[in-house]
């Protein structure tokens, strides 16, 4: 809120002393300091209608009408930021479910630890209250670090800064001694209320994405800013924060090819499921998991730091297989499970490209720490193909575009398309060569050191035409032994049935994924024969700046029929997927 005082000046302003300026200069309740007080929004009580403006008012209120005593508690217990928002919606939701409550005189809870342990409360009751984002102001306020004052100056220490200020008597000696202890709290209550700030921030962005789509309109946005919270989320937390929102999961869902291979290999080798404990890494809405508890599992565990685990809880619960699912909130290499092993991993951990967004590594460290010896992976094998491509059409349309732009050159604008990968579908016919495997993934034994890769290739062109660019995409195998697929094995292959094996393709012979296919455009498009090859490498490795991106550079040689590959002149393009 910004403050406008205009005066005009008739004569100087008069000098006043200290001693000249007293409390009865001026009257609090002029209005004309109505301006300077910052809006805020009232705080309901935690059990009656009253409203606060000032939250220890609330809690002081809490304690002498209704019988409870937030504060003492929260010090009693050592209740952290998010028990306590626990706790507060806890009380809201009881008293919202009996309105006897509002007029109680006493108030105690029964089995406290496993309320400020149940997520279910970190939903707010009220969809604009204001005491979840201001009662840890409290603690601020009175923030006090007992510190005796021999541990903030040592004697020597003391003595250069008595004699520097020319400090003599022992008044002056005590004031110092205050002062530094002043100084000290300071300083602590400073980190005390940037770590608070943050706090509220993150569950301000949590509850918005998870519990209401509408829940910040103008007037509640307006109140919340007034607490002037600043973020300070983890460089990658805009990677969870991505798939806090539903459309992402509404496209994934829909991904017929993806959610049915899945659901297939669960379902159709359900001897596998059965009484197994199963861990979904990246659970999303619990689609997974819910297909492994239908199939008999005796336990599933649910792993996601994104927000969208809330409304996962909702979808488990609606569904009544909460007894057999529990999820968690958080990264996989920082949760902690109640067992020591588990039989089975699931997880849709690919990207585009299969590597982008770099949930592989969260897999591998989950199955190191947490697989069974005899436990194993779905999908347990992937492939990395690449293949070259003739796509006109989107050649002009991506990169000539910019040739003529309403009768203007705009050829600086096709720099970055020289070096960006593409994300889209390209059509089966626009395969000009055949597509080779650059990368075998097996899942039991995959490590991350072998997660950046170069890798040699040759295509071999199957047509007369014009190659465009060259095309990435990934298959992908659920076995029931975790055994490698071997390189003559294609997906879908006529046997797989036979075998417990379910698979699905991201290429262009396949259905439409929500992958698409990966596309690296050329400067120019190069003229070539059937039987002319293209040889070269390919390197892959996650960005410096963001190991979630990746970077690529592909060498190659245009080698005609009959050329020695040695005399083929060879080309360099290099591109990022962000």
């Amino acid at each position: 809120m910004s403050t406008h005082i205009s005066y005009t000046v008739e004569s100087p302003i008069p000098a006043y002393s200290a001693s000249e300026c007293s409390e009865s200069e001026y009257d609090p309740n002029d209005e004309r300091w109505d301006d300077w007080e910052e809006e805020t929004q009232d705080s309901k009580c935690l059990f009656c209608k009253d409203l606060f403006n000032v939250t220890t008012e609330l809690f002081q209120h809490c304690k002498e009408r209704h019988g409870f005593d937030f504060q003492a508690l929260r010090v009693e217990l050592k209740l952290d930021f998010y028990q306590s928002i626990r706790l507060i919606n806890y009380i809201r939701n009881q008293v919202l479910n009996n309105s006897e409550l509002e007029n109680t005189v006493s108030y105690s809870i029964p089995d406290i630890q496993t309320i400020i342990s149940d997520d279910t409360y970190l939903k707010p009751v009220h969809e604009d209250d204001p005491l979840l984002y201001a009662f840890d102001s409290t603690d601020i306020d009175e923030f006090d670090v007992n510190i005796p004052s021999e541990k903030l100056i040592d004697h020597d220490d003391q003595e250069a800064l008595s004699a520097s200020l020319n400090i003599t008597t022992p008044l002056e000696h005590e004031l110092l001694k205050r002062l530094r202890i002043v100084e000290e709290k300071l300083s602590n209550t400073e980190v005390q209320l940037r770590k608070t700030e943050n706090q509220f921030e993150e569950y301000r962005n949590m509850v918005k994405e998870s519990f209401f789509d509408s829940y910040f309109d103008a007037e509640s946005e307006k109140s919340v800013n007034s607490l002037k919270l600043t973020s300070n989320y983890e460089t990658n937390d805009y990677y969870f924060n991505s798939y806090a929102k539903n459309d992402i999961h509404e496209e994934m869902l829909k991904d017929r090819v993806r959610t049915e291979s899945y659901r297939d290999f669960i379902y159709e080798n359900k001897d596998l499921f059965k009484d197994k404990v199963v861990l979904d890494v990246g659970c999303g809405t619990g689609i997974l998991s819910m297909f492994a508890a239908k199939a008999g599992a005796s336990k599933v565990f649910s792993v996601d730091k994104s927000a969208i685990i809330f409304r996962a809880k909702d979808i488990v619960k609606e569904n009544k297989l909460d007894d057999v699912i529990t999820l968690f909130n958080g990264k996989i290499e920082d949760v902690v499970l109640p067992v020591q092993k588990v039989d089975i991993i699931i997880s849709e951990w690919m990207g585009y490209f299969l590597f982008f967004e770099g949930m592989l590594d969260s897999l591998i460290v989950a199955r190191d720490r947490l697989l069974a010896p005899d436990g194993i992976i779905a999908p347990s094998h992937n492939r990395l193909l690449f293949a070259a491509i003739e796509d006109e059409e989107l050649f002009n349309d991506t990169l000539n575009f910019w040739n003529d732009v309403y009768g203007f050159k705009m050829t600086s604008m096709k720099r970055p398309i020289h070096t960006s990968a593409i994300i889209d579908y390209v059509a089966p016919d626009s395969l000009i060569s055949d597509a080779v495997s650059i990368k075998e993934v097996p899942l039991h034994t995959i490590r991350k050191s072998q997660l950046n890769f170069t890798s040699p290739f040759t295509l071999e062109i199957s047509r007369d035409g014009t190659v465009h660019g060259f095309l990435g995409y990934f298959d992908t195998w659920f076995t029931r032994d975790g055994h490698c697929i071997s390189l003559s094995q294609n997906v879908n292959d006529k046997n797989d049935k036979i075998d417990g094996v379910t698979s699905f393709t991201t290429g262009p012979q396949g259905g439409i994924t929500h992958w698409r296919q990966t596309i690296f455009l050329l400067e120019h498009g190069i003229h070539v024969k059937k039987g002319t090859t293209i040889v070269g490498t390919i390197d892959c490795h996650k960005s410096i700046e963001n190991y979630r991106d990746l970077d690529f550079e592909i060498c190659y040689s245009i080698v005609k029929v009959g050329e020695d590959p040695k005399c083929a002149i060879t080309h360099k393009q290099n591109f990022y997927l962000r």
